[in-house]
């Protein structure tokens, strides 16, 4: 679907709006009488309604100003690009297209001249012809954003996927915060790996890679026995497939089967000693069982690579505590805090601590403050209730 005036090209047309009323300001506007030739007064007045009515979202109404303009100078390369825009506000592309041809006829690489064509093209679902005048102005303008989107976007509908990412992710490095680039990267890597995926089952049913990716996406659906079976049987067919130790240890994680957990992140350990998420599942389980002495090492390589994981340092502050070492344990478990300052788990820990060693005012304090975020909490579940409550009862009322 087409961009709307908010989008790409607003800022096009208030580029190119100032040009269209001086072009026409050197030419003159039709007075009523036969060969008078009207005040720039005029013509300002003219372009000054097109504009408001623009705002207004009169499109129509700007159309017939614009309209008027050519009729002085037909060939006005500015004049016709806004004509071409507000052809396309209104659904009529076809229009805006032969507008735009107009244009480049006279000069084929006019900047931003195929780049909004190639938008007309594409909501009318001409996605080759889109490609093509898309690429055109890329040529003369490499880093037009528009043509690139919507080149994008017709690469994409003619299921050339890898194309379309490497535009998109192009985009994305240059502006981060484009939402419906990101948006359409996450289709786009979607659909290829699922195309990809098709491949590969078609090509080797049987394979271990395909028992693989078979179990990645059931770990992703969440069910992981199922994964889990995938996962032994790519064992069974290639016992040295990387990662599928690491794989296995952290379903059975998710799934708190602590003894078949630890044994498979031992293997991942064993080949790959650097695997940080595994450092951080067994020490994680380490903790669970009071092991904080060996669960410190685990947590540290954990966090070397990954500090922002703040249930490592929570962790961390809990094995600390546990072999004594408070200063230590308090260093973490503020560390956790600074990055989530509602974490309630180590509310409860700084208050335990605190009480061993004797600072009752600030034991206290953080008892306060775990037991208001445990009610905030509670409050919360309890509305979260009411409202599926609430919402089941209305559904089976209109039912």
């Amino acid at each position: 679907m087409i961009l709307n005036s908010t989008h790409i090209w607003l800022a096009l047309r208030e580029r190119a709006l100032p040009a269209v009323i001086g072009g026409i300001f050197l030419l003159g506007v039709p007075a009523n009488s036969p060969g008078a030739r009207p005040s720039p007064q005029d013509t300002r007045v003219l372009l000054s309604q097109a504009a408001e009515m623009e705002k207004a979202q009169d499109h129509a109404g700007a159309e017939k100003i614009y309209r008027q303009a050519l009729l002085i100078s037909p060939d006005d390369p500015e004049t016709l690009k806004a004509l071409g825009v507000v052809c396309q506000e209104q659904g009529k592309f076809d229009e805006s297209i032969e507008v735009f041809q107009r244009i480049l006829k006279r000069a084929p690489l006019y900047p931003g001249v195929n780049s909004l064509m190639g938008a007309s093209y594409y909501s009318l679902n001409q996605f080759d012809k889109t490609i093509e005048v898309t690429e055109k102005e890329l040529t003369g303008n490499p880093r037009d954003a528009q043509a690139r989107y919507y080149l994008a976007l017709a690469l994409t509908a003619t299921d050339r996927l890898f194309e379309a990412i490497q535009q998109l992710e192009s985009l994305a490095a240059d502006d981060p915060q484009n939402l419906p680039v990101l948006y359409q990267l996450v289709v786009d890597y979607k659909a290829a790996t699922q195309k990809a995926g098709q491949r590969l089952a078609k090509m080797a049913p049987d394979s271990e890679f395909t028992h693989a990716m078979k179990a990645e996406t059931l770990s992703d659906n969440g069910r992981l026995d199922d994964a889990i079976l995938e996962f032994k049987e790519v064992l069974r067919i290639s016992p040295e497939f990387p990662g599928v130790h690491f794989a296995l240890g952290q379903l059975y994680w998710r799934k708190k089967d602590t003894e078949h957990a630890m044994d498979q992140l031992k293997l991942a350990l064993h080949e790959d000693p650097n695997q940080p998420l595994a450092h951080y599942y067994v020490g994680d389980m380490l903790v669970d069982q009071r092991d904080y002495q060996e669960a410190i090492p685990h947590l540290k390589f954990a966090l070397s690579v990954y500090p922002e994981l703040t249930r490592a340092h929570f962790l961390m502050g809990k094995s600390y505590a546990g072999t004594g070492q408070a200063k230590l344990a308090l260093e973490e478990y503020n560390q956790a805090l600074k990055q989530d300052p509602n974490y309630k788990e180590v509310h409860f820990q700084l208050y335990e601590l605190y009480a061993r060693l004797g600072e009752k005012e600030k034991s206290q304090e953080q008892l306060r403050i775990s037991e208001r975020l445990t009610r905030e909490g509670q409050d919360k579940d309890k509305n979260l209730l009411q409202q599926s409550l609430q919402e089941q009862k209305e559904s089976g009322a209109q039912q």
